[in-house]
């Protein structure tokens, strides 16, 4: 669950199957830290996985700081950029049953004939086509901008009674297709979109108006959601590192040309032994090998002249 040191007491998490998502750092974090920067912000990334539903839990605990002015606190829920809904929470709750819990589990929608329905959210992957129009382009490029992330804003606000809402709200359907040149230098992998249409009682909602002092949220949980693959590419969780290649797991193509590179460097390695043993002529007809041993001394022939010894050299010898 992410939770921010600031605003202690305020937890978010994303769900799939009533178990919360692993959550990894943001490796820029440190990079963007703002001592001064307004509201406090805290960043995950998160595996998603094709066509899966989610949810988004909130939690907030008595450690959390009521005493300011008797608010209420506001939890706006964000997917891919567009409002979901604003949840109320009251400091009550968490007095008396020590946790405030809310699960937004998709957006609520009413069609022309009045009937609230709840559409669940689900991972939905992104689809590329090569599409250069400048009208395409522009037009994918502001959807691209959002997608694959949650916010939860934390605001807060005076209560002052019920109210009333008409708003029909028109949601995406089925999976994205984005120009590829949209997404040009974006690891974004998935968006949301909505399921089927569940039956639901229609909203309750309430008139609460912002403490202008707080200047907007208080607190901002974001989720950045992703493929697996994605993920490896931004660098967020390590790449697989690449196996050594055994003859077992070659293709013939691959042992073959492996062969053919084996015995290429064999014969490069004959040609330049033979290249260090060098032939040199030495007479006609006669080659002398410099890497062996030095030929035998000629026997050499002996006169007497004068009664001395003399050494004789026979030149007919080969």
């Amino acid at each position: 669950m992410a939770i921010n040191d600031d605003v202690p007491g305020v937890e978010v998490t994303v769900r799939c199957h009533e178990r919360p998502l692993h959550e990894l750092e943001d490796p820029n974090a440190h990079d963007n830290d703002d001592p001064g920067a307004s509201p406090p912000t805290t960043t995950k990334y998160i595996e998603c996985v094709d066509n899966t539903n989610f949810d988004i839990s909130i939690v907030v605990d008595s450690s959390y700081a009521w005493g300011y002015r008797d608010h209420v606190l506001i939890a706006a829920t964000y997917v891919d950029g567009e409002r979901i809904r604003g949840s109320v929470i009251r400091s009550r709750e968490t007095d008396f049953e020590g946790l405030a819990i809310r699960q937004i589990k998709g957006q609520e929608v009413c069609n022309n004939a009045g009937t609230w329905s709840l559409r669940r959210f689900k991972f939905a992957p992104v689809k590329t086509i090569d599409d250069a129009q400048k009208d395409r382009v522009e037009n994918d490029l502001k959807v691209a901008k959002s997608l694959g992330t949650i916010e939860v804003k934390f605001t807060r606000a005076i209560e002052y009674g019920p109210s009333t809402s008409n708003r029909i709200h028109n949601t995406r359907e089925g999976a994205f297709e984005l120009a590829e040149k949209s997404l040009k230098g974006k690891a974004v992998s998935h968006g949301t979109s909505y399921g089927v249409c569940e039956t639901i009682a229609m909203p309750t909602w309430v008139d609460a108006r912002e403490i202008v002092d707080d200047d907007g949220p208080i607190l901002v949980y974001k989720f950045i959601y992703r493929s697996k693959d994605a993920l490896k590419r931004e660098l967020i969780i390590p790449r697989s590192p690449s196996r050594s290649p055994t003859l077992e797991n070659m293709t013939p193509a691959e042992r073959d040309r492996l062969a053919r590179e084996r015995l290429n460097e064999l014969r490069e390695q004959k040609i330049k032994r033979e290249n260090r043993n060098p032939l040199i002529k030495r007479e006609l007809g006669e080659v002398l090998d410099l890497t062996q041993d030095p030929p035998a001394p000629r026997p050499v022939k002996k006169s007497r002249l004068g009664g001395k010894e003399v050494d004789v050299i026979d030149l007919t010898d080969d």
